[in-house]
């Protein structure tokens, strides 16, 4: 296109020349009709040639200024003017065609990639270096407890410690974060990773909701908890109506000495005892999971609470070798709910901390409780032990998930299905060697 335009110019300014030079040398030789026609020449090409220049230099800048504002309504003549003014028209029509479709390819993919990002439980977020929220999808919005993110700024309004967090976080960083809303607490795992784009460097964060990854696995868990059921079930049946069958048939058969049939009824009959003893005593720990009451809300004193539990835990071996600290328990909070419950719960956690700290020297459990300005009752229950090594501490909750040998792995998921029955939370952090830390809320 431009090789045309340029030919076109290059013979224009040639004509110029020719007519300039035939116009100085007629006047010379004192030809002056035919100089002035030469210069005439001259003139009306020189005009042509900036009538040319003209034309193309609006028609690109007015192709371009349309492109850079989105405006595909553009159409240029194709059918007036010089050739070379036809052609560029022609050609910058079918630019135009061309960048049109290929703008319309790329806001269909980025439809397409919105919706991705709209159906993903996962929150993403694209910030730029100054904080501006390039991305975010309905995920981290709902997550972050905002309804509009459009920089970091506005995390003030939901938490402080949350602003400072997006703020420094960096690529490769993997954070966890506690975040307490209208509709309760949640357990983030906030994930950062960085790219360059349109040269300009931005991270991309991701955010997991802990709590409903761990709710997942109870799931499996219960679908692992039928499998279970049935198999031990069957198997313990299966000796039985075995067992039953033999019986019938010796009773049955009357060629069979009455001395025979009572020895082997009553070693049946032992067998029969102690097998279905052992079924009900299996099923029955398994029971307490559908079992869970309805809470029997009533007013009682907090402080009084907790040192009921732990007198109720003094029986364990390592009671007396462990400092327990109710100091920040005040003695006049109140609490609404179902004391006894709710003592399940914190019994079972005082419990494990005593286990764990068994052989410590300086063995201590620190238990606070206090009330929040949103009227939120907190329980935290710390102690010294050695922590819960990070790959386990994700599946405490899950249901029959145990690290003793003699436990049922039933005491933690009970908790937070009594927590969750009062409209509460139950969280843990553990800091391997150092504390392990239970926060019970409601």
């Amino acid at each position: 296109m431009f090789r045309r335009i340029s030919l076109h110019l290059l013979l224009f300014i040639l004509i110029i020349v020719g007519c300039s030079v035939a116009s100085a040398a007629f006047f010379y030789f004192s030809y002056k009709g035919w100089g002035l026609l030469c210069a005439l020449g001259a003139i009306i090409y020189i005009s042509k040639t900036l009538t040319l220049y003209n034309s193309v230099n609006r028609k690109l800048a007015y192709f371009f200024e349309s492109i850079e504002n989105d405006d595909y309504s553009i159409n240029f003549i194709e059918k007036k003017g010089t050739s070379s003014e036809m052609f560029l028209s022609y050609i910058l029509n079918k630019m135009k065609s061309v960048l049109q479709k290929i703008r319309i390819e790329a806001q269909q993919k980025e439809k397409f990639y919105e919706m991705i990002l709209g159906s993903i439980h996962s929150g993403i977020v694209i910030l730029n270096s100054k904080g501006f929220v390039l991305q975010s999808n309905t995920a981290a919005l709902k997550l972050l407890g905002l309804d509009v993110f459009t920089h970091i700024r506005q995390l003030e309004r939901v938490d402080p410690a949350l602003t400072v967090l997006f703020d420094t976080i960096r690529p490769g960083d993997n954070k966890t974060f506690s975040l307490t809303m209208e509709r309760g607490s949640v357990q983030l795992s906030i994930k950062a990773s960085g790219m360059t784009l349109e040269n300009e460097f931005v991270r991309l964060i991701v955010i997991h909701d802990i709590n409903n990854e761990m709710d997942e696995k109870e799931i499996e868990s219960w679908i692992k908890l039928i499998r279970v059921l049935s198999h031990e079930i069957m198997n313990s049946i299966a000796p039985i109506t075995s067992l039953s069958d033999t019986l019938l048939t010796l009773y049955e058969d009357k060629d069979v000495p009455d001395s025979d049939i009572r020895s082997n009824a009553i070693s049946g009959l032992h067998v029969i005892s102690e097998t279905s003893k052992g079924l009900v005593s299996f099923v029955e720990s398994y029971r307490k999971f559908t079992r869970i009451p309805t809470p029997t809300r009533e007013l009682f004193n907090v402080s009084e609470f907790i040192q009921r539990i732990v007198i109720l835990c003094s029986a364990e071996d390592n009671f007396n070798a462990v400092k327990i600290d109710m100091s920040e328990v005040p003695e006049d909070l109140k609490l609404y709910a179902d004391s006894n419950l709710l003592g399940q719960v914190l019994i079972n956690i005082v419990k494990n901390a005593i286990q764990a700290l068994s052989g410590r020297k300086d063995a201590c459990i620190i238990i606070k409780a206090w009330k929040t300005e949103n009227d939120r009752t907190i329980f935290t229950i710390k102690d010294n032990g050695p922590g819960i090594p990070e790959e386990l501490i994700k599946q405490i909750f899950v249901p029959f998930f145990t690290t003793k040998e003699q436990g049922s792995g039933i005491g933690l998921s009970i908790a937070r299905q009594i927590m969750r029955a009062h409209g509460g939370s139950i969280r843990v952090h553990s800091v391997p060697n150092k504390e392990t830390r239970f926060t019970i809320e409601l």
